[in-house]
């Protein structure tokens, strides 16, 4: 006979069915996260097309803010602690660095940033990519996602859309304000994140390497079986 006090598991629906349902919604919520990580992979070819061939504002501006958006909600889930397995933090990582890499592109083509600034986006990803066979070397394959590459990752996404607007449509802003004037703020705003975003990225490679060097240092490489050696 079930003690009064505790009662019977099965006389209180609260207790058996929330942990069934939470699990429910845990194997669910990270789908999300993923959806919305290959929408970004998905208008990136949009966004290219968009500016470099259609030449259409509204595609281009509802595809640099939509990258904005799901990246947003993207860090919601992750704060949520929703979407925390490590196949969707690297779809994330994918989405934004094939979205960062093709708008920096884009918008480098249609002179909105110049080139010296532009190569120190793909640089970036050259000297993260050099580090994979150290990592290898040691059984490693990936690093875990630092907080700051996510920022600065964020930060030029935020500003793809407000340098675009500085490219040869101050007559559509048409405000009730001097034409400049939010084309200037744009700029502004725009330039801060950018500038912002690439130092936050560099920043950050710059801690990768710290971790692959602490890794090379403490870990001893692999034999050709596949074991590390002692």
């Amino acid at each position: 006979m079930p003690n009064r006090r505790s009662g019977d598991p099965r006389l209180q629906p609260g207790r058996g069915a929330r942990p069934r349902q939470q699990r429910s919604a845990d194997r669910n919520q990270p789908v999300l996260g993923k959806l919305l990580s290959i929408l970004r992979l998905v208008y990136a070819p949009v966004m290219l097309w968009a500016v470099l061939i259609a030449k259409d504002d509204t595609i281009a501006l509802a595809a640099f803010g939509l990258a904005v958006v799901t990246d947003l909600l993207d860090s919601w889930l992750t704060r949520k602690e929703l979407g925390r397995r490590r196949s969707g933090e690297l779809l994330d990582v994918a989405a934004n660095t094939v979205f960062v890499l093709a708008a920096t592109f884009a918008l480098w083509q249609i002179d909105v940033i110049p080139w010296p600034i532009a190569l120190l986006v793909p640089l970036r990803l050259v000297g993260l990519l050099a580090m994979v066979p150290a990592l290898r070397s040691r059984g490693v394959r990936t690093l875990p996602v630092h907080l700051l590459g996510k920022v600065g990752a964020f930060c030029l996404l935020a500003s793809f859309p407000l340098l675009y607007l500085t490219h040869d449509i101050p007559e559509k802003l048409d405000l009730g304000l001097e034409p400049s004037l939010p084309i200037q703020l744009a700029q502004a705003f725009g330039w801060a994140f950018a500038l912002w975003g690439i130092l936050l990225l560099w920043w950050s490679l710059v801690l990768y390497a710290q971790e692959v060097r602490r890794l090379m240092a403490t870990t001893p490489p692999l034999e050709k079986g596949g074991a590390s050696r002692a």
